[in-house]
């Protein structure tokens, strides 16, 4: 079935999500933050860069949320707190259907249709949508209801974060025992039994993928505070700020 589909956002994937969905034969527009609204709306796919860029998506500016016409179903294709999702559902007139559908992978393998996204939201909802999301990467998991998918991401990048961060000192710690990097590697990879699990449970792939760039304790506790909202209450947990102290020595590094 032929929808009208409408891409909102500036985050990095939106050409791509747009050049992907109108090659299933779909109606695509795009609505970069600000832009006039389009004469119709049917499902609105949002990438917004962040927090800020989303309310203004919704509720300020495009107010995609607040129109006389509003869209059947909106989806938000990103990373954002998972407390921050949730609370969307009692913003959102209910007559708009919602799905979080976060993604893990990087921006070459978003691009390249191979991602994988975590979806949050009523099953009767997600079904007509399979054979989009099956075209824009390569799985699509539901986790729940609305926000089980950003919560699946929030604890998702943390343990690959923190396990990302490890493992470089576990091979700074190596280098100094005279054992050679590859050696530990594969010791590491046989110790994980990665075979299957892709990029999310091998530690080579996280190291190289999960803290890019030098500020890899930032990117830890950022993660982690992400995760921190989904924290029941009275559970003791180490302040992730305390964290950034720990990892102040990890360097970036890529492994061959």
């Amino acid at each position: 079935m032929t929808r009208s589909i409408t891409i909102a956002g500036t985050g990095a994937a939106a050409p791509f999500f747009a050049e992907r969905l109108a090659g299933l034969g779909h109606q695509v527009a795009c609505l970069p933050r600000g832009d006039a609204e389009p004469a119709r709306l049917d499902l609105v796919f949002l990438l917004p860069r962040d927090i800020i860029e989303c309310e203004a998506l919704l509720f300020d500016e495009a107010r995609l949320a607040r129109r006389a016409a509003p869209p059947a179903a909106i989806i938000l294709c990103a990373t954002l707190s998972p407390r921050y999702v949730r609370a969307l559902r009692a913003r959102v007139p209910a007559a708009i259907v919602l799905i979080d559908a976060p993604v893990v992978g990087t921006q070459r393998q978003v691009e390249g249709g191979v991602g994988s996204f975590l979806l949050g939201g009523e099953t009767a909802a997600i079904a007509p949508l399979v054979p989009m999301f099956d075209r824009l990467g390569r799985s699509a998991a539901r986790m729940g209801g609305f926000g089980a998918g950003a919560a699946a991401k929030a604890l998702r990048d943390c343990f690959a974060a923190a396990t990302s961060a490890m493992t470089r000192s576990a091979l700074d710690w190596a280098s100094a025992q005279g054992i050679e990097e590859g050696r530990l590697i594969r010791l590491l990879e046989s110790t994980f039994d990665t075979r299957g699990a892709g990029d999310i449970a091998d530690p080579a792939a996280l190291v190289a993928n999960a803290l890019p760039g030098d500020d890899a304790g930032v990117t830890l506790v950022r993660n982690v505070e992400n995760a921190l909202d989904l924290a029941l209450k009275g559970v003791h947990l180490t302040p992730p700020r305390s964290l950034a102290k720990g990892f102040s020595s990890v360097r970036s590094r890529h492994l061959h």
